[in-house]
């Protein structure tokens, strides 16, 4: 007779402790970067709100309303995110009346505009009007009290520049700088009261310098013109008389 002898009992092998050990890290790293990825979808479409109300700040004396809101076409409007303030910026500096514009998104829902116009400073060649870095403006300058600047199609920033020093020199000396004109004679001067100076082409400013000097001995209101334009001296004539006197 066979005895029974003792029963083994199969066991699982134990779990590796190392797999164990990488397996909880990359299952929290999962979930939290779903949360994560959740979180973003929600902010973003919580932030992307429709932009649609509009703040146009400016004088809108040259800039109409409308052809600004007709150069946003296409681009507002917007979600917030998606509202591309650099592409609305780039498409309102190419309208000519604008010097310089101020874009800027408010949270929730409002885009801020804010147009600074160019402002005419004279009148170019009796025909349109030039901006204070001498460009032409495609407006009317009719019953505008400007400078009249003349000069060659293509010297406008020129005559502008000269200009500009010109008329610091005359408010300097109580004058009243109208009128300004670049040929090949030289720069020409026209004055409030009529007087008129010529000065060289080239060194209009050292006849400027020159007169100057003398300036104390002049009563303008007599002189018709004033010659800058020779080597030596200048000559001045008078509204009775014509002289020419030696700096």
């Amino acid at each position: 007779m066979k005895g029974k002898g003792a029963t083994r009992l199969k066991t699982k092998a134990p779990l590796n402790l190392s797999v164990a050990g990488w397996i909880k890290p990359i299952s929290i790293g999962i979930t939290v970067s779903s949360i994560m990825f959740a979180v973003i979808i929600l902010v973003l479409q919580v932030a992307n709100n429709e932009v649609e109300k509009l703040e146009l700040v400016g004088s809108f004396e040259y800039v109409k309303k409308q052809d600004v809101l007709n150069q946003l076409e296409g681009v507002y409007p917007q979600g917030y995110v998606a509202l591309d303030v650099q592409e609305i910026y780039e498409r309102l500096i190419e309208m000519p009346m604008i010097s310089s514009v101020d874009v800027e998104k408010i949270w929730p829902d409002t885009l801020k505009i804010n147009v600074h116009e160019e402002q005419p400073i004279a009148i170019w060649n009796k025909s349109s009007l030039l901006s204070q870095a001498g460009d032409i403006l495609p407006v009317s300058f009719e019953n505008l009290a400007l400078p009249s600047l003349e000069g060659s199609g293509d010297s406008s920033r020129l005559v502008m520049q000269h200009y500009q020093l010109f008329n610091k020199w005359c408010k300097r000396h109580g004058l009243n700088l109208v009128g300004l004109t670049k040929s090949t004679s030289g720069w020409l001067i026209q004055e409030q009261t009529g007087l008129k100076i010529w000065l060289d082409g080239a060194n209009a400013m050292s006849g400027l310098r020159q007169l100057e000097s003398v300036i104390d001995q002049f009563q303008f209101t007599r002189i018709s013109s004033i010659d800058l334009r020779y080597e030596q001296g200048f000559a001045v004539a008078w509204k009775e008389k014509s002289a020419k006197v030696q700096g």
